[in-house]
């Protein structure tokens, strides 16, 4: 164990508690000579924070580079709630014990070790796998994306394992989980798509129905944790014809029809897997991620957080970023996976977040319906501030929620002094965009 100073007295923590930022400092390495302000800095968070002088220089870097010069500063950044997003628990709180606002060197300390009895409990909870499908390194991701290896002329036959709805009863529309079996024979990471190919002929063409994509809603494990399946978040698709006042059948989705309808066993050609835009930086694990959805645009970040959150991978064990959902869907009956979610949330709060638009019962100040782009704009400092930090952001979903989402953003980038086009043309440069819209 290493012990810290906090307020004057000794206190012991566990050494797995990292004392580092879970933002990695961009000048660790940059030795400077000390400015008046910055020894004053120094003194203060040795003698008063506590903090390690094998250390220090380290967390004055991290101070440097969010703008922190004097104690002012340091007030500043607590009086917002910037600390704990800053610095980890042993730090912030000996910092907020020092400006005179944090528990007693007593509390502190339960709550330090409360932090990492919670950390030990999220991952002890963890699942394993059967099977070993990562990299070498794990993060190495590019190099070893499988990609097409089944084609439309030639897919691969898989069955059903599963079909089940997982919306209530209120909620507009039918939405399944479906699981697919592939023996193992058709590899996958998080963030691809699956090609799908209906049974039967197009009535239009007169030839064999053509592939239809859905976002993989699984880890490269799939939901048997042994690499031999593949899940998919599927909407039924049917057409109201309200001269007739009830569904047209000539109109409803074929490949949607048929996945919520299949049963176990029923087989199914398979293509793919397409897609690289939606993958996740595991190579930059102390990046947050923005994951914004409508309805079945749930599908990838199911896979995501399935493999940081429900599965034990070096991915997971690595994650030091915050993972922030959110979700747009009409009413209470048709939010997807929730008990997923709050169940991480509950476990790990401090790396998940998940927060709802519903548009037919949540209403927006002004008294209109909350859409996804309204619940984002609560957040837009917070969210601009993650991106400025590194955080990627992830949209899929209805193509009709981007024109929202993007004048919220242009407009809280107008507010900030910022031109929103060369913003999203850095974001984009740097690899921080990803959008896949249907």
């Amino acid at each position: 164990s290493q012990p810290f100073l906090l307020s004057g007295k000794m206190v012991c923590v566990f050494a797995q508690v990292t004392l580092l930022s879970t933002v990695p400092p961009r000048s660790v390495l940059r030795m400077q000579a000390p400015s008046t302000a910055t020894t004053s800095l120094r003194t203060f968070l040795t003698d008063k924070a506590g903090v390690h002088e094998r250390f220090v220089d380290r967390v004055l870097n991290i101070c440097d580079d969010e703008m922190i010069g004097d104690l002012g500063n340091l007030r500043t950044a607590q009086e917002a709630g910037l600390l704990r997003d800053l610095f980890k628990p042993v730090i912030w709180l000996g910092i907020e014990a020092a400006l005179g606002s944090a528990p007693d060197v007593t509390t502190a300390a339960q709550q330090v070790q409360a932090r990492i009895k919670a950390v030990q409990e999220a991952a002890a909870e963890r699942v394993d796998a059967e099977v070993s499908l990562e990299a070498d390194p794990y993060w190495d991701i590019l190099p070893n994306l499988p990609l097409n290896k089944f084609k439309p002329k030639r897919p691969y036959e898989a069955s059903i394992v599963s079909t089940k709805r997982i919306v209530g009863p209120k909620a507009p529309g039918e939405v399944c989980h479906v699981q697919i079996n592939t023996d193992g024979n058709l590899k996958y990471w998080e963030g691809q798509s699956l090609g799908v190919m209906p049974p039967g002929i197009c009535p239009k063409s007169g030839k064999p129905n053509t592939v239809r994509l859905y976002s993989i809603a699984s880890t490269r494990y799939g939901d048997d944790l042994k690499g031999n399946t593949v899940s998919l978040c599927v909407r039924r698709a049917v057409y109201w014809d309200k001269d007739m006042g009830c569904e047209d059948p000539a109109k409803k989705g074929v490949c949607s029809n048929f996945l919520c309808d299949s049963t176990p066993g029923t087989p199914v050609a398979v293509t793919g897997p397409t897609g690289k835009v939606m993958l996740m930086p595991e190579e930059t694990p102390a990046a947050d991620l923005i994951m914004v959805a409508t309805g079945t645009g749930i599908a990838p970040y199911r896979g995501f957080l399935r493999r940081l959150f429900v599965e034990r991978t070096p991915a997971s064990a690595a994650f030091k970023g915050l993972a922030w959902l959110f979700l747009g869907v009409a009413n209470s009956d048709a939010l997807l996976y929730d008990e997923d979610w709050q169940a991480i949330a509950q476990r790990d709060p401090e790396h998940f977040r998940v927060t709802y638009a519903i548009s037919r019962e949540q209403t927006k100040s002004d008294g209109g319906k909350m859409y996804i782009q309204d619940r984002m704009a609560e957040h837009a400092e917070e969210l601009f501030e993650r991106l400025d930090r590194g955080a990627h952001i992830y949209f899929c979903g209805l193509k009709g929620m981007m024109p929202g989402i993007s004048e919220m953003l242009a407009q809280v980038a107008k507010s900030r002094g910022v031109d929103w086009d060369d913003k999203l043309g850095q974001l984009k440069k740097l690899g921080q965009w990803h959008v896949e819209v249907y």
